[in-house]
């Protein structure tokens, strides 16, 4: 692959894809109403694919992931904290006018906020980096004529109800299988998954055939600013964030979701420390998944995961100057449906994230582990999953 693979393939940042049956990749089993498998690869330097399967809603979508200069990237993806945030942002908002519908509280024109933080702390090349993540923080704006209180009731009642609460409301310890050089081996210091590894799907995502949207839909994701401008934006008028002690330092990004027209969600994810180029996404939550335009929420959540802890395994291998020929991924997440949006009533959750690693190195078997180990305590979206970061409401929701 060239440096900048995500140019040479010329397809849409994210798209519907097909064939993978024909490919060998298969769905995971469904143990709460839907799960998400998600296969990626490494395209070199910071640059990955990947695709998801959702059981849920039986649509495959192909998702591209890149990172900015600050982190030896081009620039050409959303990044993998992106796909995270926007796929919390509009969980939220999709149990929320569920909700809202059943308690027949009027909410026109809603606009969810949500702002994650996350720390590093450490150094990464010596190994020694940990990441951690903060309480993410959601705020509603909207018109309504309900009163505030009654708003945001409903607001803190649809975060529970959202599926992937369960992952950041309560500790859930990531189990891992490890296969390297073609053996399945303990990973030691991971919590193993029990029993035996997926068969390597080697790299069948470039046999994927694209379906492609028609144009009039737009891009499904698209840069709204550059990380140089986001930069200067940020020294002009920088946003509160928290103060963390010691030498940790902070992420944070803020997405903002808004409905379309459509019913699909406008989210716009911006990314001020550290600073990242800002892109607009769409999702698409509505019942009917086969006239689904973009891919859900659960979807644009798991491909991120899996996605940042991908680039854990390339940056620590490349900083360490460990030899590395070759990576990929095939991550699970079993989430139950929302509770508002499926009409249950129950608080969602999900089941631990489960991830199968193939490596390919000319290292032992305990160098292979060190990889993972050390992938695994600098994934920020892991220890998201990993820390207990209950999700707080940032004041009372606002009627415009």
């Amino acid at each position: 692959m060239p440096e900048n693979a995500l140019d040479e393939l010329g397809l849409p940042l994210i798209h519907a894809t097909a064939g993978l049956e024909a490919a060998g990749l298969q769905p995971a089993t469904d143990r709460h109403g839907q799960s998400v498998r998600a296969w990626v690869r490494s395209l070199g330097g910071i640059q990955k694919d990947g695709v998801t399967l959702s059981g849920l809603t039986g649509r495959a979508w192909r998702f591209a992931s890149d990172e900015g200069a600050h982190l030896g990237g081009y620039d050409a993806a959303p990044n993998p904290l992106s796909y995270v945030s926007v796929g919390m942002a509009a969980s939220f908002m999709t149990e929320l006018r569920a909700l809202a519908s059943a308690r027949a509280i009027a909410l026109d024109d809603p606009v969810l906020t949500l702002e994650n933080f996350y720390y590093r702390d450490g150094s990464f090349p010596k190994g020694t980096m940990i990441s951690g993540a903060l309480s993410p923080e959601v705020s509603l704006t909207c018109r309504s004529g309900a009163d505030p209180a009654d708003l945001q009731r409903l607001l803190i009642d649809a975060i529970a109800a959202a599926p992937v609460n369960g992952l950041v409301r309560d500790e859930k310890i990531s189990l891992f299988t490890l296969t390297h050089n073609g053996r399945q081996i303990d990973p030691v210091t991971l919590a193993a998954l029990p029993g035996p590894a997926l068969a390597d799907p080697g790299d069948p995502i470039a046999g994927l055939t694209p379906v492609l949207n028609d144009a009039a839909t737009g891009p499904l994701a698209e840069k709204t600013l550059s990380e140089e401008d986001m930069v200067r934006r940020i020294q002009a008028n920088p946003p509160e964030a928290p103060v963390l002690d010691g030498a940790k330092k902070l992420l944070h990004l803020r997405t903002t979701c808004r409905v379309r027209p459509d019913g699909t969600y406008d989210c716009l994810r911006e990314q001020y420390a550290q600073a990242s180029a800002s892109w607009r996404f769409v999702v698409d939550d509505r019942p009917d998944a086969r006239a689904a335009i973009a891919p859900d929420s659960m979807s644009h959540f798991s491909i991120g995961v899996a996605f940042c802890f991908m680039t854990q395994i390339g940056r620590y291998a490349h900083m360490a100057k460990l030899p590395l020929d070759g990576y990929r991924v095939v991550q699970d997440i079993h989430f139950t449906k929302g509770g508002a949006s499926s009409g249950t009533g129950e608080a969602g959750t999900a089941d631990p994230v489960e991830t199968h690693v193939f490596m390919d190195s000319g290292s032992d078997d305990d160098t292979a582990r060190g990889i993972a180990a050390v992938a695994e305590r600098t994934c920020f979206l892991h220890a998201l999953c990993r820390d207990r970061a209950k999700v707080k409401v940032r004041g009372m929701p606002v009627s415009t």
